[in-house]
């Protein structure tokens, strides 16, 4: 999980005009503390036994981090009054969860498949639409908060993480499509962060970047990413426990 959503919440609410003048107990010095935190223990981790798809998958994480840092603590009322032309905001979020799934699905097929299987995946194999995540399991997203939207998005990164987190190295090659383009499973994998990157942008061209507490605490949410399915527990937590005490 990323930081706690309700602590990084709590920090939107905060007046950042109080803390013009740096002092060592304001948030924004206690955020960079805490980012370095995280980066301490990502640089400190065990990067030879962990294989290339593990990698990737924790770049796809990290990734999911910056949708959290851009979006915890908005107000709900956004969701479905704020656009970009046909867009909704919770209309972003629920094809996020979509695509997650829907590539997933396609990673796995492509990296398992006989090879009298088609290349291109069968529809029939796929979850749902690119548009709405499967129901009932992803039925809150049509009207629960943000906080709610975050977490089932986090619900559907978990499931691609289960499920390909034990392809081998040796599939990474093999041929994949993205629509109509051809590329390797590599690259189909790569694709699952770079979409999520893509939902952030939108959701920044919908509802603008923030201020300065949200910019650092985006990147402690980007950086938890590309540890937290690998670092241990105990530390995470103690982390957490770091930032609810941040908006006392």
């Amino acid at each position: 999980m990323p930081p706690p959503l309700d602590a990084l919440a709590a920090l939107t609410r905060l007046d950042e005009d109080a803390f013009v003048v740096d002092t060592r107990t304001s948030p924004r010095n206690a955020l960079y503390g805490l980012l370095r935190r995280e980066q301490a223990i990502f640089a400190a981790g065990p990067w030879s036994p962990r294989s290339e798809v593990l990698r990737i998958l924790d770049l796809a994480q990290a990734s999911y981090g910056e949708v959290v840092g851009v979006l915890v603590g908005r107000p709900d009322s956004l969701l479905d009054t704020s656009r970009d032309g046909e867009w909704s905001l919770r209309d972003v979020l629920r094809h996020a969860m979509a695509v997650e799934l829907r590539y997933a699905a396609q990673v796995d097929y492509s990296a398992t498949r006989s090879d009298n299987d088609p290349v291109q995946i069968p529809p029939d194999l796929l979850p749902c639409d690119r548009l709405s995540p499967p129901e009932p399991e992803f039925a809150a997203s049509r009207s629960c908060g943000v906080r709610e939207l975050l977490q089932l998005l986090e619900k559907a990164r978990a499931g691609s993480d289960t499920r390909l987190a034990k392809l081998p190295d040796s599939a990474l090659t093999r041929p994949s499509m993205w629509g109509t383009q051809h590329l390797d499973v590599r690259l189909r994998l790569h694709q699952i962060a770079v979409h999520l990157t893509e939902t952030t942008i939108q959701i920044e061209k919908i509802i603008g970047t923030g201020g300065e507490l949200r910019s650092i605490f985006r990147r402690c949410c980007i950086t938890r990413g590309l540890h937290e399915r690998w670092s241990p527990a105990g530390e995470r937590q103690i982390l957490d426990e770091s930032y609810r005490s941040l908006p006392a």
